[in-house]
């Protein structure tokens, strides 16, 4: 059972670093600026995650519902 859970923990780390991985992607992408290699994308992007994380577990929030206040900060920002 315990290998079942460790192999659930890191396929759902994967998806959030693949997910971490676009972001930053997009956001070079949009502001012009050249990506980075491959394994300095991925570091930064397993850096992203973890102060995500750090913020989830210093506030009581979990990832998604930081996700969703970031995403609505940033489109009530765009419409104003």
């Amino acid at each position: 059972m315990k290998i079942l859970a460790n192999s659930f923990l890191n396929h759902l780390r994967q998806s959030e670093l693949r997910l971490t991985k676009s972001i930053l992607r997009w956001k070079l992408q949009k502001e012009g600026q050249p990506l980075p290699k491959n394994d300095e994308l991925d570091a930064a992007a397993s850096r992203l995650l973890d102060e995500a994380r750090d913020i989830a577990r210093k506030t009581g929030k979990n990832l998604f519902d930081i996700l969703k206040e970031q995403a609505r900060d940033f489109f009530n920002s765009k419409t104003s």
